[in-house]
Parts: C-alpha cells; structure tokens; sequence
C-alpha cells in the first residue's frame, strides 16, 4: 500500500476497506483501473494485472 502503510494503523486499513467495500466504490476503482490499464492510460506488469482481474472477479461475482 506504499504510502497507507506509514500513514494508517491496521486497523484503519481495515476500516477503510470495510467501507470502500460496503458503499460498492471498491469494484468502481478496480473497474476504472482496469479500464485504464486496457486503454494503454496506465502500465502494469502482467502480474499485477493479472492480480486485479482475479480481485475484480471476486468481488464481483462472490
């Protein structure tokens, strides 16, 4: 999380990713990232690619 992690507790972490989860912005971001990442805006190794479309797919559909 680079800079969240000298920035936020844990616990914070976890609170945040509760609510970006809770209020559906979670699979907003992802879906705008990989969106960015298709259309040439963003480059990323294939591995984290790879790892976003996995994260995408469960949130999305489990």
């Amino acid at each position: 999380m680079g800079l969240a992690d000298k920035r936020l507790s844990s616990e914070e972490q976890e609170l945040l990713i509760s609510l970006l989860m809770k209020q559906e912005y979670a699979i907003e971001l992802l879906s705008s990232e990989l969106n960015d990442i298709e259309s040439g805006e963003k480059a990323v190794d294939m591995e984290t690619y790879k790892q976003l479309t996995v994260l995408y797919d469960r949130i999305r559909f489990e």
